[in-house]
């Protein structure tokens, strides 16, 4: 069902592909785990409409626009009318349409509202990069721009290497005094990210870096 979705999404709307990474591995499944979690809370308003905000702005970073938000509802209709064809019918379609367009419209208010205050994403600068272990470093950055931070706070980043891909990691201390984020990176096996980071940054490469809020 996840890759017809896709499937459905890239053809009827080729414009968005460039938006998402080369390989979807990952990505095929957490777009859509995403709505169909929102929908299982529908009935619980607070802890549905926290996951959704958190969701939009964390969209932020991948470029979605309110504009977006319909071509994805369209294919998730087509694909759940695909595979849920013997249950499917048009009460059915009436309550799935009422759903996401609550989702998407709590997502796009949310996104909305953190632009006001935040970029999308921050250009950080690689300062120092020091090899502890032969897959174990700790990576120092230097945001753009200040970098609200909170205890306990996790971001997200993206390599040059690997557009589109973000990977989340905690911060190793609060934000140094002349605003530098310093980051213990460990390499794991088959970890496109982790394995940039501990192997390739060096000095003066760029990261983009995402803001997300505290556990």
């Amino acid at each position: 069902m996840t890759s017809y979705f896709y499937a459905l999404l890239f053809v009827r709307h080729p414009e968005l592909r460039e938006m998402f990474p080369v390989a979807m591995d990952t990505q095929r499944d957490r777009l859509l785990k995403a709505l169909l979690t929102a929908a299982e809370h529908m009935d619980d308003t607070p802890v549905l409409t926290a996951y959704l905000e958190n969701l939009g702005r964390g969209h932020r970073k991948y470029g979605t626009r309110a504009a977006h938000y319909p071509a994805v509802g369209e294919a998730l209709i087509g694909a759940l009318v695909r595979y849920a064809e013997k249950s499917w019918d048009q009460e059915t379609e009436a309550a799935w349409v009422r759903t996401y367009t609550t989702i998407s419209q709590i997502m796009i208010d949310a996104a909305a509202e953190d632009e006001r205050t935040a970029p999308a994403w921050w250009q950080a600068e690689v300062v120092s990069h020091d090899l502890r272990t032969p897959d174990i470093a700790v990576v120092t950055l230097r945001p753009d721009q200040p970098y609200p931070f909170l205890a306990g706070q996790y971001t997200t980043l993206e390599t040059p290497w690997w557009p589109r891909i973000w990977r989340h990691y905690s911060f190793a201390a609060a934000p140094r005094p002349d605003g530098l984020l310093s980051l213990h990176v460990k390499a794991v096996p088959a970890g496109w990210v982790s394995n940039a980071l501990v192997h390739r940054a060096r000095p003066g490469t760029c990261c983009g870096s995402a803001r997300r809020p505290a556990p």
